[in-house]
């Protein structure tokens, strides 16, 4: 093999190829510190096509991360955005994901306690749109957990207050308090049934209800996006 004895050091000081490293050291005519040069060159075409950074800073983070592509994407994205920003980029074709690990990146960084479900009216030290997020998202989690009748009983009246001042969706607040309203004549009416069990039953046989959970269904897309775009807005308050 041609340049076996050159190709021998150069790939002790880069990880390349047999065939890559011998077709550059022909193209160098031998000459290590050329070849290794254009190895360099090239990842750093493709680093800065990917991320519009200089070459300069490419080839910087490149050397960091032993010419590793994706280690080095991995620490100019670590340089440049924080990790509220990094969330939004990696999660950016499912806003739901994105909200959620915002959401547990604040909860560490505020260090809230939680039980299996936070405590919404204890949540301190939260600016509004940081307030919102974890009261809406953890609502719509517990929602689709427990069921659209449980989650009527779960700090309602604090969600629909935020779904309606700070997602501005007052039809999707009122469809909720109106379906806690029936939902509260009904346990009036048969609360003191001798099967109380089938409290359940009633509420998802009862049309009024039912329109109401309709309507919050289709209306919970909406709700996503709403959350999504007021986080996207402030996200230097997630910092």
């Amino acid at each position: 093999m041609q340049y076996k004895e050159e190709l021998d050091l150069l790939r002790q000081q880069i990880p390349i190829g047999i065939r890559h490293g011998g077709n550059l050291l022909i193209k160098t005519n031998g000459n290590i510190n050329e070849a290794r040069r254009l190895f360099e060159d090239e990842l750093i075409e493709i680093i800065v096509s990917k991320t519009a950074v200089s070459q300069e800073d490419a080839h910087k983070h490149l050397i960091t991360a032993d010419y590793d592509i994706a280690k080095t994407l991995i620490s100019i994205d670590e340089s440049r955005f924080t990790l509220p920003e990094r969330i939004l980029r990696k999660s950016k074709d499912n806003k739901e994901d994105a909200l959620t690990l915002l959401a547990r990146n604040l909860e560490d960084a505020k260090r809230i306690k939680r039980g299996y479900w936070l405590t919404l009216d204890q949540l301190q030290d939260l600016s509004a749109v940081q307030y919102c997020l974890l009261v809406v998202k953890e609502w719509l989690d517990y929602e689709d957990y427990e069921g659209f009748d449980t989650a009527m009983y779960f700090y309602l009246d604090i969600v629909a207050a935020q779904i309606e001042t700070e997602l501005l969706l007052p039809e999707v607040a009122d469809c909720l308090r109106i379906a806690r309203k029936r939902s509260d004549e009904i346990v009036a009416q048969y609360k003191f049934a001798e099967k109380p069990s089938l409290l359940g039953n009633m509420l998802n046989e009862d049309k009024s209800f039912m329109r109401s959970e309709s309507a919050f269904k289709k209306a919970r897309p909406v709700i996503i996006d709403r959350l999504y775009e007021l986080v996207v807005n402030n996200i230097g308050k997630f910092v």
